[in-house]
């Protein structure tokens, strides 16, 4: 079984791809001008999913680090003498 991540990534090849080239009796064509754009795309789409990846990675990995080490959750209120 194919999981959402992978699903997904086909079906937007599958468009980017159809965007640029045009259907024929024989299959399809892709033009040059047509075969750079769709190299463009791919490579936004290959950037993106590389580009969230990361995000994704540090979200988890600030999500599992310890409290003390997070500056932002150390108190800065400051007993009354």
């Amino acid at each position: 079984m194919r999981g959402t991540f992978e699903s997904v990534t086909r079906v937007a090849i599958e468009e980017i791809i159809k965007s640029h080239a045009q259907a024929s009796k024989f299959g399809f064509v892709l033009s040059e001008n047509g075969f750079q754009e769709l190299t463009n795309d791919l490579f936004d789409l290959l950037l993106t999913s590389r580009t969230l990846k990361s995000a994704g990675d540090r979200m988890i990995a600030g999500a599992t680090a310890p409290a003390s080490s997070n500056p932002r959750s150390r108190s800065t209120i400051k007993p009354r003498p």
